[in-house]
């Protein structure tokens, strides 16, 4: 039995915005990046596509920045390491420095990466529940393949018929 989606719901208020408790069907990249946070641990609710794929997107190149010197400074100690195992001198300042990149860089991509665990659960659960799936389904990432059927549910299309009233985010 489903619920439906009521009439209106999705579309802008007054003042031009999108209320939390309902998807953004369309919203922008800057859109979609501050409704993720702003809906930082919210599980019911609805997420339309933009809404999860644009957050998705934008983790990503914040990642790769992050990961980036990270790299450099593994490739950097790494070199440094071996080319002073060779018996040459004056690789313990590369080294040194990579190293520093390393832990700079490398706990900055942790602190990134824990602080954005929850919402990334959060706006996938929603996602699920906008394709007419149960947000249970997520548990299926914890198998490998589970993943791929998990992102595959989240590229489908909005199904408001299959929705669930529980689902419904009360604007806690």
């Amino acid at each position: 039995m489903g619920g439906g989606m009521p009439a209106g719901f999705g579309q802008p208020g007054p003042d031009g915005t999108v209320p939390l408790d309902q998807p953004h069907y369309g919203a922008s990249m800057k859109e979609a990046t501050i409704r993720f946070f702003k809906k930082y641990v919210r599980f019911n609710g609805f997420a339309s596509r933009s809404e999860f794929w644009w957050p998705v997107i934008s983790l990503i190149i914040i990642q790769f920045i992050l990961v980036i010197p990270y790299f450099i400074g593994v490739v950097t100690a790494a070199s440094a390491s071996s080319y002073s195992s060779t018996g040459a001198s004056g690789g313990g300042g590369a080294a040194a420095f990579g190293v520093i990149l390393m832990v700079i860089f490398g706990g900055l991509l942790l602190l990134f990466s824990l602080a954005i665990i929850l919402p990334s659960i959060a706006v996938t659960v929603r996602r699920l529940h906008d394709a007419g799936y149960s947000g249970w389904w997520y548990l299926l990432t914890l198998v490998p393949p589970g993943n791929i059927v998990v992102l595959i549910f989240c590229a489908l299309e909005s199904k408001p018929e299959k929705w669930q009233p529980e689902w419904y985010d009360q604007g806690a």
